[in-house]
């Protein structure tokens, strides 16, 4: 009677071998997916001395998933981290703006804000093309990565509200520029993450650059026009709340060091003026 038994499972067996290695192949290939899941862009991990010009070391790509199996897209903004000095150009394929090198005039790894992508192009947010204007890049000389933070400024509040996906994870009075100095409006980006030394100078401990041109020259500013977010020493908190900078946005030194040590390059910020 086993024999028979015996006889009937045997060509059951090729089918339960092929269900195992089905569920392993899927199970893998699950695992394999998930590689591009949501974590903040790797150069905004490193925080430069002032004036630094560091060594870094972009990211490696994630796997391809396996053929047949989408991709999944993690939330949050997409950043272009150059990986090859190029040209940036008023169009897609258009006229050159300016040469765009793999890093900052402050020494960061470059990490534009991707607001469009078309035929082959990226179009990015980036002091080289000027404020509320898209410089655009070959997709092929960056890499993409996700950054799920945002920095939206009100103007007329003066209160800089720190978003993590859509949950308000912090909320700062901040001063602004004075009325002959005034803070742009318009869609920026951060672009350095930077560290003075010198918690007492005028710019206290902490500094976050932004794509945004100022219209003017900022005094004792060696970042030329560009603006900020940065902190500023105690002796002068009594300003935070009021418009009277030369087009930064101030912020305390605990409030810097924490800008600083969370939010990645290419980080949106938003600044309104209402």
């Amino acid at each position: 009677m086993w024999l028979i038994v015996l006889a009937g499972l045997i060509p059951l067996i090729p089918i339960g071998f092929g269900v195992a290695l089905l569920t392993t192949s899927v199970t893998r290939a699950s695992a394999g997916s998930t590689t591009t899941s949501h974590r903040p862009a790797t150069t905004g991990s490193i925080i430069l001395p002032f004036g630094a010009a560091p060594t870094v070391q972009l990211p490696q790509l994630s796997p391809t998933p396996p053929r047949g199996l989408a991709p999944i897209r993690p939330p949050g903004t997409q950043v272009a981290l150059l990986t090859q000095a190029t040209t940036m150009r008023g169009a897609p394929g258009g006229a050159p703006i300016a040469a765009q090198p793999t890093t900052t005039p402050f020494g960061s790894s470059v990490a534009d804000y991707v607001r469009e992508v078309r035929d082959g192009w990226l179009g990015v947010v980036s002091p080289l093309a000027g404020n509320n204007r898209l410089g655009w890049i070959p997709a092929t000389d960056a890499i993409i990565e996700f950054v799920d933070w945002k920095l939206e400024i009100s103007l007329a509040r003066r209160q800089l509200t720190v978003l993590h996906g859509r949950t308000v994870v912090e909320r700062y009075p901040i001063s602004i520029g004075r009325p002959t100095a005034p803070t742009p409006t318009g869609v920026f980006a951060v672009t350095d993450r930077l560290s003075t030394g010198d918690p007492s100078g005028p710019y206290g401990c902490c500094i976050l650059a932004l794509s945004a041109l100022a219209p003017h020259a900022i005094q004792d500013w060696s970042g030329g026009n560009r603006i900020a977010i940065h902190s500023t020493p105690p002796d002068t908190y009594w300003s935070i709340g009021d418009a009277v900078t030369h087009g930064c946005m101030h912020v305390t030194l605990p409030e810097g060091r924490w800008l600083v040590d969370h939010i990645p390059l290419g980080t949106p910020a938003i600044i309104r003026s209402d």
